[in-house]
């Protein structure tokens, strides 16, 4: 696995036919990325001793991100090797790169997704539903109990705010989007990227907030032509919840 773009003046194969990816390599790659999780997340938690579902429930906040991030590093693994060997370096076939101004840019369109947006897009979904906020952020909530102490808040906050986001993005606004707007178009590519990033989330209340967001991060990357934006707004996006989440534990 390369984890760098060809050189200047170099011309590979994948560069001068076009990309070779599609939707196969980002569909069947994350079955592949979520059965890959799923195996070895459990084999953590089984070492760890935690083999029922009241125990992964109350598994330590160490135990619990040591069996979850397996997710985060198969994304990573996977749209490395498929840029690298399908797309000339999955650096350009991405197009991954920040520059300074991305930085007050994402953390602009980051927070207002959190504090607009997605509120905006629960709000009547909650209404509706019956449900509250408090059920919406449940399962966040939760996780944010299991951070004890300075080290679980950093811990919790580099996970979810840092190693997440940047996962993500390169996955679903990476490949997936990639993949999307070469059958189609961008446009298509925003739709199900957006849609595909809040249905794996598994969490019905947060389906289409998360969509909604999703279609933020997608929207900076047709504007900008770069993913760098989108890592940017992810993170600052997570992060604000982290720290909401934290001050409410």
């Amino acid at each position: 696995m390369s984890l760098h773009s060809p050189t200047a003046g170099s011309t590979t194969a994948d560069q001068r036919e076009g990309p070779s990816f599609g939707l196969p390599d980002a569909f069947v790659g994350w079955v592949g990325a979520y059965l890959f999780a799923t195996v070895l997340g459990g084999i953590v938690l089984t070492v760890g001793g935690y083999t029922t579902k009241a125990a992964i429930e109350d598994a330590p906040l160490g135990w619990t991100m040591a069996a979850a991030i397996w997710i985060w590093v198969a994304f990573v693994a996977l749209a490395i090797w498929v840029g690298d060997h399908k797309g000339g370096g999955w650096r350009r076939a991405f197009h991954v790169s920040i520059r300074l101004r991305d930085v007050p840019l994402g953390i602009a369109a980051g927070l207002v997704g959190q504090f607009i947006l997605v509120n905006a897009i629960a709000w009547p979904i909650l209404k509706l539903s019956g449900e509250s906020a408090e059920d919406l952020a449940r399962p966040a909530q939760e996780l944010a109990d299991k951070a004890h102490g300075a080290g679980g808040a950093l811990l919790f906050l580099l996970i979810v705010g840092v190693v997440a986001p940047v996962a993500e993005e390169l996955f679903f606004r990476g490949l997936v989007f990639r993949a999307v707007e070469k059958k189609w178009d961008q446009w298509w590519a925003l739709g199900l990227s957006s849609a595909f990033f809040g249905l794996i989330h598994f969490q019905p209340l947060q389906f289409l907030p998360l969509c909604a967001a999703g279609a933020l991060f997608g929207y900076l990357v047709i504007r900008t032509g770069r993913l760098g934006p989108a890592i940017v707004a992810h993170m600052a996006f997570n992060i604000s919840t982290v720290v909401v989440l934290l001050w409410v534990s």
